[in-house]
């Protein structure tokens, strides 16, 4: 039993990976980890969830309509009213006795904001014109089905769970990584049920290698799941099941010293194979009925010099021994709270504000919801996105400030507002993988598989091996592509912000058309056949508005921008402008206005 552990993880690398059914090392398939053991036979659901097409009700005639002097009141009639309303949709119907029922009206839905909201939200960027017609077009619960089964859907939101699970590969072995990368894949494919989600993540190298001591596993655990810290007494017992975790090292046969997360081997005797009933209460958990986390060392424990103690690699786990450390996940899964937090996690990422304190029947109706569908998250994230709550504008007149009787607007994400204007113009961009937060790292060993897991990543490498960082660069000028070692993603505004936006919008339009420059090319700025020489006129100042209106903004222009661009036109071309020279600054003005940042 006295072995080095180097030496004994070399050897039994490969039985790690046998023991989760996957390759050694593979590049294009990095992933090794507990999230291979789940989620591999059909999905949950037929993803086929009702009220995405729900006839929304009129106000209920009132004498008097709430106001911000006095809050919604629901009662008999109200209570009648929204019960023969017969919406499917749970938001709607935990909404009706805030809204409809007590006479109060939401706002129209108007189709270009409702559908750009949609495409940032579900695929991370803004669709010009033509895919806002042709997705959006039918009814808007099958515009959301479609957009779901994107693979850009299930590409947000494991870049959303990279930022909650705060990815670093300083920190966590980036194979553990690529498996929580595919775990959440699973999630969002509807594979895998959210409390079997919560269990798997709870003892998952992401979290109990990331973070420290026993204690604070517990915290992370429970603001994850719970969105609370725990109480002490919470936090006491819990950490009794995971001080079974140790943070350590082992050598990678291709990728080098890795960080990971070992069991140890607590509670035992002297003989180091019997429990010791004096300190077995060390290793127990009680608050959430009676659980023990005591392992008993074998073959594949080994010898951590640092400590002085023998330990477990995790990759070396049977199925049955992650089952037993997924103990913390499942106990807090059969709390109402974790449902809860659940449901009220998706209403704030796509509201932007916090609905369930202000009308508590939407949290109900949706926890209700998603358990009659067997814990598919998809169901809630279609529920919320379907609802009247977010299919509303978010401009116009009101006569009360309650947030759910109009729509939300929100700032995009760095990526977002980046890849939006790279695409949407044909600028050419680079990119930062959410896995992989410091690149550099990876490099650092000077292995030639370190390179090919970079090689195959969303990274780029240039032609002398060297990462491609201006994009991240960028992004994390705005709070994007976030390292994840003390601090994730952030939204600000500010000067140092908005003049980084402006250099970014001025070399992608290019209004002062330096002949050096690498902006976007002419011809996505102008009609088909326009050359940039072409002499301006008001019709072509206009053809050219309408162009860059449905390509950079998503929409078609109005009848006043319209007419504002033939007055422009007319005026550059009294100077005898050409095309070019139109076009150019009128995309930088259209990228640099709030309409591009806002959403």
């Amino acid at each position: 039993m006295n072995r080095p552990l180097t030496l004994v993880l070399s050897t039994l690398v490969v039985l790690g990976a046998a023991c989760t059914g996957e390759p050694a090392f593979d590049p294009e398939r990095l992933a090794v980890g507990p999230g291979g053991l789940v989620g591999n036979g059909e999905p949950l659901t037929s993803g086929n969830f009702e009220g995405g097409s729900d006839v929304l009700p009129a106000p209920r005639q009132v004498e008097t309509p709430p106001d911000d002097t006095r809050p919604p009141d629901c009662e008999g009639a109200c209570v009648s009213y929204c019960n023969a309303a017969n919406l499917k949709n749970p938001v709607n119907r935990g909404l009706c006795r805030s809204l409809w029922g007590v006479g109060l009206s939401h706002r129209p839905i108007e189709f270009a904001e409702a559908c750009r909201r949609l495409f940032v939200d579900m695929i991370g960027r803004v669709p010009t014109a033509e895919e806002a017609e042709s997705t959006c077009s039918g009814n808007w619960g099958e515009t959301v089905k479609q957009l779901m089964e994107k693979p850009e859907f299930i590409f947000i939101n494991q870049r959303r769970a990279a930022d909650k699970f705060l990815y670093s590969n300083e920190v966590v072995n980036i194979q553990a990584i690529y498996d929580m990368d595919r775990l959440v894949e699973k999630l969002y494919r509807g594979k895998v049920a959210y409390d079997q989600f919560a269990a798997v993540v709870s003892a998952h190298p992401v979290l109990t290698r990331r973070h420290a001591d026993a204690g604070d596993k517990v915290d992370a655990l429970f603001e994850l799941f719970l969105g609370r810290p725990p109480f002490e007494h919470e936090r006491a017992d819990m950490s009794r099941l995971y001080g079974v975790w140790h943070s350590g090292y082992y050598d990678h046969p291709q990728l080098g010293r890795m960080p990971d997360a070992y069991v140890r081997f607590r509670c035992l005797a002297q003989d180091g194979k019997s429990v010791d009933p004096v300190k077995k209460g060390e290793c127990t958990s009680v608050l959430w009925g009676y659980h023990e986390m005591i392992f008993t060392p074998d073959v594949r424990a080994a010898t951590d010099r640092q400590i002085n103690q023998l330990t477990l690699w995790n990759g070396l786990l049977s199925v049955d021994e992650w089952s037993q450390v997924q103990t913390p996940g499942r106990v807090l899964a059969q709390e109402v709270p974790f449902w809860e937090h659940a449901v009220d996690q998706v209403l704030e990422l796509y509201l932007g504000y916090e609905l369930s304190p202000k009308v508590p029947e939407v949290r109900a109706e949706l926890v209700r919801y998603l358990l009659e569908n067997q814990g598919d998250i998809r169901s809630v994230h279609y529920a919320v996105l379907t609802s009247a709550a977010y299919l509303q504008s978010a401009f116009g007149s009101t006569t009360t400030s309650y947030r759910w009787s109009y729509g939300p607007l929100k700032q995009m994400d760095a990526e977002v507002w980046i890849d939006s204007m790279a695409r949407n113009s044909g600028y050419a961009s680079s990119a930062c993988d959410h896995r992989i937060s410091q690149p550099e790292n990876l490099l650092r060993n000077g292995s030639i598989a370190s390179y090919r897991v970079l090689s195959t990543s969303r990274w780029r490498i240039d032609d002398k091996g060297q990462v491609d960082k201006s994009y991240a660069d960028l992004a994390r000028t705005l709070g994007g592509c976030p390292e994840n070692i003390v601090g994730g993603r952030f939204h600000v505004v500010s000067i140092l912000t908005t003049g980084t936006q402006l250099a970014f919008v001025g070399d992608l339009c290019n209004p002062s058309l330096d002949s050096k420059a690498k902006s976007a090319p002419l011809e996505n700025l102008v009609p088909e056949g326009v050359g940039g020489d072409r002499v301006l006129t008001a019709d072509l100042a206009e053809q050219i508005a309408a162009k860059q209106y449905r390509t950079l903004l998503g929409r078609s222009p109005t009848g006043e921008e319209l007419a504002e661009a033939r007055e422009a036109g007319t005026q550059c071309a009294r100077d005898r402008c050409t095309a070019e020279q139109f076009a150019r600054p009128l995309c930088f003005a259209l990228l640099s206005s709030a309409e591009r940042l806002f959403y």
